[in-house]
């Protein structure tokens, strides 16, 4: 399951949004000898998204979920 798609009832907006979320997950961290951090492998325990608002017109309250299969 991929993100979900957001749109603005009050302007329109369909493409630029503030989402703030909480994540937990595990992941491999593997460090080089110089001590350069690779994250290999990141699984997501859960997620929780707290608030999502319009980049164009700052509303949080007009923000809607779009289905997956809703044209354009």
């Amino acid at each position: 399951m991929g993100s979900p798609r957001y749109r603005c009832a009050a302007c329109g907006n369909l493409t630029r949004f503030d989402v703030t979320t909480t994540r937990r997950s595990r992941a491999f961290h593997h460090y080089s000898l110089a001590g350069d951090l690779t994250v290999e492998t990141e699984e997501v325990l859960s997620e929780l998204v707290e608030d999502v608002s319009c980049r164009w017109c700052g509303s949080g309250a007009s923000v809607e979920e779009v289905a997956a299969d809703a044209d354009g």
